[in-house]
């Protein structure tokens, strides 16, 4: 009975590390691909062709929420902080937001990056923690 219990502890310990590690991927797939759809309209490293497609206000409120605002707090961009900073509008639930995205840019996602950019997580002196991306900014 005890082998059994283990064999099942093993097994379950096994899919949650499997279950997280997809995710991380598809996490990092999904930020390269908004790096990428930034970068093929604007010079710069990715965090400047993500600041750009975040001000040009010909791609839709929910692109540029979707492709600039989330990876720029996924890969904690210190530098696009103010101009986030400036569009958010202290709706962290995204009231003023909802069933409005195509008409104006997401404040919970403004939150959610601004948070990101800010917070240290446990107490970590350097923000490149496990759960950074930061790295992808190339």
């Amino acid at each position: 009975m005890r082998r059994i219990l283990f064999i099942i502890g093993l097994s379950i310990t096994a899919l949650i590390i499997c279950l997280f590690l997809t995710m991380r991927i598809w996490i990092a797939h999904g930020i390269k691909e908004r790096i990428n759809i930034a970068e093929t309209q604007y010079a710069g490293k990715a965090e400047d062709a993500l600041i750009a497609y975040l001000s040009d206000t010909s791609h839709s409120p929910q692109d540029r929420s979707d492709v600039a605002i989330w990876t720029l707090g996924q890969i904690r961009s210190e530098k696009a902080l103010p101009i986030l900073k400036y569009l958010y509008k202290n709706d962290p639930e995204g009231k003023t937001c909802k069933g409005f995205h195509n008409s104006v840019l997401c404040q919970y996602e403004i939150h959610k990056a601004i948070v990101s950019i800010e917070h240290r997580w446990l107490g970590a002196k350097e923000k490149n923690w496990f759960g950074s991306w930061s790295r992808l900014n190339k």
